[in-house]
C-alpha cells in the first residue's frame, strides 16, 4: 500500500468528464465529513486517496471498502482525538496533515482554467515573472533591514522575518517568511521520588496565531529552531537538471530550418561535416536502434544546455529524465513529496540561517513533509530529554557513550543528541566563518536508526494517542514492564513552543 503511494501524483489542471465525476464524488465524501480523502492521478487515471491510511482507491466501490475497514477506523479513532478539532493544523502535506479549504480553493482554481495550482514540474516560468515577488540578495539592502533586530542575523518585522540567501529557482534570494502561529511541545512522563525515569508521550499540538497566555509565554521557553513551510515545487532549494527546461518542450522552428524538422524522417546530410550536433539530431532521429540512454550519453553538457534539442527521440528521453531527477524523496518518512504540498525546513532562529545553510555555501536546503518536520523535532526532543534523564545535562551536541536503556533512546553505545538538526545533511544552521562547512556527526547506519524510531513512535501514537484540547500530533513510547508503571508518578509537562512561518512564491 505504501509502495503504491510514491508512485501518484497531484492532477494535472485539465478539465475532463472522468475527473469531473470523480470530484462530484469527491464533493458529496468531504460533506459527509470525509474530509481527508482527496484525488490524485496515477498515469490517465484518477483516484481517490485517504490522506489517514497512505492509500489509493481506484473505484468507488474500492474507496467504500476501504473507509469501511479496519485499517481506516482505527486510524479515524486516531484522527478525531489528534487531527479534527476546531483548529486543526493548517497544513496540506500529502502524508498526515490534509487542509480542506486548500483542496477547494484549488478546485475553483482548475476549473476557473487552472490558474493558482502548484508549481509544474518543468518550471518554464521567465525570470521577470511578476507572480513571483521576490527579492535578490542585496547586502546592503539585508544590513537595512537587520536595523530592528536584536543582535541576531535575522531580520525580524513585528512577528515576521526576512530570511537571506536561499536557492529558489537557481538564484540566490531573500526571502519574507510570516509568522503563522505557535506549536507547544509537551510530554507526559513517568517519576520515581521526584526523578523522571520514561518519557511515556510526547507531542506538538497547533496553538494558531494567538499563541500561549502570556502566563505560559514567560513560564515555556520557545525553540532555539523553528518550521518554515513552502509550496513544494522540483527546484525549491536545490538545482535543476537544465538551465532552461522549456527547451525541452519543442524545437525552435529557426533551429528546424523553417519546418523541416515536422515529424518526417530526415536523411542525414554530409554537406556540412563540422557541424556534428545537426548530424547527431539527424542520425539519432533516422536510427531505431539506438537506445534512449545511448542518446543522452553522446549529448555532452555543453550541447545540452546551449541550443534547443531537434529530436523528439532525445526531448522524450531528457523530459523522462528531469522528471525522474525531480522527485524528491522525505527522508523522514521515505514517501515522495508532491508538487503543490506543503514542504518544510528547518530554521535556526539564533543565527537566521536554515540548518542546511551551514552545510553549503550555495544557499541550498532540504526540505520534507511539515508532518515529517513536527515528528523530526519531538523525536530529537525525546532523545535529548533522556540523555539528560541519564547522562544528566550535556554540553555538546552530540557524544559517544555507554549508558542504561532508557525509552529505547540510549542504547549501550550510541550517540546522543543535544540539539535539533536537518535528518538529511545534519546541519544545524550555525554560523561558519570562510569557505568552512559544518561536518557532519552522525554515521549513516545512525541516521537510519533515527528514522526507525520515529515510525515505531509514530505507529504506538496512532493506537494510543494523548487527548487534548487542540489539534496534535506525537510519539508513544509505551513501557514493556506494565508492573513498574503502577509504581511510578505521571506528571504532564510544557516543554518548548515552536513557531511557524509560510513563505509565499
Amino acid at each position: 500500500m505504501g509502495e503504491s503511494s510514491r508512485e501518484l501524483v497531484l492532477p494535472k489542471p485539465v478539465i475532463s468528464l472522468k475527473e469531473q465525476l470523480a470530484r462530484t464524488t469527491l464533493r458529496n465524501l468531504r460533506s459527509q465529513g470525509h474530509t481527508y480523502v482527496e484525488i490524485r492521478e496515477d498515469g490517465r487515471r484518477f483516484v481517490f486517496f485517504c490522506t489517514l491510511c497512505l492509500a489509493p482507491c481506484y473505484s468507488d466501490a474500492v474507496l467504500i471498502g476501504h473507509l469501511s475497514g479496519s485499517l481506516h477506523k482505527e486510524r479515524l479513532s486516531c484522527a478525531k482525538i489528534t487531527l479534527l478539532g476546531e483548529r486543526p493544523w493548517p497544513f496540506d502535506d500529502g502524508v498526515l496533515f490534509f487542509d480542506c479549504s486548500k483542496g477547494e480553493e484549488e478546485e475553483k482554481a482548475r476549473i476557473s482554467g487552472g490558474e493558482g495550482v502548484g508549481c509544474p514540474l518543468l518550471d518554464c516560468c521567465d525570470d521577470d515573472d511578476e507572480r513571483f515577488a521576490i527579492v535578490m540578495y542585496d547586502e546592503n539592502r539585508a544590513q537595512d533591514n537587520a536595523g530592528d533586530s536584536t543582535g541576531d542575523e535575522i531580520s525580524h518585522c513585528g512577528d515576521n522575518l526576512l530570511i537571506s540567501g536561499l536557492l529558489i529557482k537557481e538564484r540566490t534570494i531573500d526571502l519574507g517568511a510570516k509568522f503563522i502561529g505557535f506549536g507547544r511541545i509537551g510530554a507526559r512522563l513517568f517519576e520515581t521520588k521526584g526523578r523522571t525515569t520514561w518519557i511515556d508521550k510526547i507531542w506538538c499540538e497547533w496553538l494558531g496565531g494567538e499563541g500561549p497566555s502570556d502566563e505560559e509565554k514567560t513560564s515555556v521557553p520557545e525553540h532555539d529552531f523553528a518550521i518554515v513551510t513552502f509550496s513544494y515545487f522540483y527546484n525549491l532549494g536545490r538545482l535543476g537538471l537544465l538551465e532552461e527546461p522549456s527547451r525541452l518542450l519543442t524545437s525552435s522552428p529557426a533551429e528546424s530550418g523553417k519546418g523541416e524538422d515536422n515529424g518526417r524522417k530526415r536523411k542525414k546530410s554530409f554537406s556540412d561535416p563540422e557541424d556534428t550536433s545537426d548530424s547527431l539530431c539527424s542520425q539519432y532521429d533516422s536510427s531505431e536502434e539506438v537506445s534512449s540512454r545511448a542518446l543522452i550519453a553522446d549529448y555532452d553538457d555543453h550541447l545540452v544546455n546551449k541550443r534547443v534539442i531537434k529530436s523528439r527521440k532525445v526531448r522524450r528521453e531528457l523530459r523522462k529524465q528531469q522528471r525522474i531527477n525531480s522527485e524528491r524523496i522525505c527522508e523522514v518518512c521515505k514517501q515522495k513529496m508532491l508538487p503543490g504540498k506543503d514542504a518544510a525546513a528547518i530554521l535556526n532562529m539564533k543565527t537566521g540561517n536554515l540548518a542546511c545553510g551551514s552545510r553549503n555555501l550555495l544557499g541550498a536546503f532540504h526540505l520534507f513533509h511539515v508532518s515529517c518536520v513536527v515528528h523530526w523535532f519531538l523525536f530529537c526532543e525525546s532523545e535529548i530529554l533522556g540523555s539528560k534523564m541519564v547522562c544528566g545535562k550535556g554540553k555538546k551536541r552530540c557524544t559517544k557513550q555507554s549508558g542504561a536503556n532508557m525509552n529505547g533512546l540510549v542504547s549501550n553505545v550510541s550517540w546522543q543528541i543535544f540539539s535539533v538538526f536537518c535528518p538529511e545533511c545534519q546541519g544545524t544552521g550555525i554560523n561558519i566563518e570562510g569557505d568552512e562547512i559544518e561536518r557532519d556527526t552522525f554515521p549513516l547506519s545512525q541516521t537510519w536508526r533515527f528514522g526507525v524510531k520515529v515510525s515505531e513512535g509514530r505507529k504506538a501514537w496512532v493506537k494510543n494517542p494523548e487527548k487534548l484540547e487542540n489539534c496534535s500530533t506525537g510519539f508513544h513510547f509505551p513501557q514493556q514492564d506494565k508492573e513498574s508503571v503502577k509504581c511510578q508518578e505521571e506528571r504532564v509537562q510544557s516543554m518548548k513552543l515552536v513557531r511557524f512561518y509560510r513563505v509565499e512564491l
